[in-house]
């Protein structure tokens, strides 16, 4: 009998979340997430609520002086949000 290669385990997990189109809400809630992580804890403190919807993240923020800074750099945040995930899902930011 002849020994199948076997699979770690998280490609098969990665392989089943494609299958069950369950992998694109995993990157998205990721998004979400990985908010803080790449921008900082002050601008987490300054975030009311975050979701994401069809690759668009919106965020609603408490002061309007961050929201007009994080407005200049939103290019760039959405580069580091996309290589933090490792995926392009976040296409682009709505500050409010």
């Amino acid at each position: 009998m002849k020994k199948k290669s076997a699979l770690p385990i998280k490609d098969i997990i990665k392989e089943c979340l494609k299958e069950q189109n369950l992998n694109q809400r995993l990157l998205e809630n990721r998004a979400v997430t990985y908010w803080e992580r790449v921008l900082g804890p002050a601008v987490a403190k300054a975030t009311s609520r975050i979701y994401i919807h069809q690759g668009t993240l919106y965020v609603e923020l408490t002061s309007s002086v961050l929201r007009n800074e994080l407005l200049m750099w939103k290019d760039r945040i959405i580069v580091n949000l996309n290589q933090a995930i490792g995926e392009d899902i976040v296409q682009n930011i709505v500050l409010k």
